[in-house]
């Protein structure tokens, strides 16, 4: 039988309602699976990659190697074109860290052009992005473990 998965789940907390419902669905989807898991909190969806590339490193001599990351945060739209280029990065990045690492990632990162949006997206009792991202990164560790890698 082998080993349930460590999971390390990333929240960005730029907006602390929105990270709260995400973590929320999140921690209720692994909690029920019996998965251990870690949080770790960065400010904003952009510190996301890197932090995902510093759990699942390789080249770690020491400490817990994670068998997935969930990463979690939320941009809404503001007045500028921040919103484009944070968005862009913070998914490329996640992208990136998934295929070079081949690390099972499950995205919830909400990009939303409206704060109700992004309130209804990570409510658990709605559109749960939070529950949906643990559920992601534990069928892509299935699906990596299944290839035998």
């Amino acid at each position: 039988m082998a080993p349930s998965p460590y999971v390390l789940i990333i929240e960005a907390r730029f907006y602390d309602e929105i990270a709260d419902d995400l973590l929320k669905g999140t921690k209720a989807v692994l909690t029920a699976a019996n998965v251990k898991f870690d949080v770790l909190t960065v400010p904003g969806i952009l510190e996301l990659p890197a932090a995902a590339l510093f759990g699942m490193n390789p080249d770690r001599t020491s400490g817990q190697r994670y068998d997935g990351v969930v990463a979690l945060g939320c941009a809404v739209k503001g007045e500028t074109d921040h919103y484009e280029y944070v968005c862009a990065e913070s998914m490329s990045g996640l992208q990136r860290v998934a295929l070079d690492l081949k690390a099972p990632i499950g995205n919830g990162v909400l990009t939303c052009p409206t704060w109700e949006l992004a309130q209804n997206r990570a409510n658990p009792g709605e559109g749960d992005a939070g529950g949906r991202a643990a559920r992601a990164c534990l069928r892509l560790i299935e699906v990596k473990s299944g290839f035998g890698l």
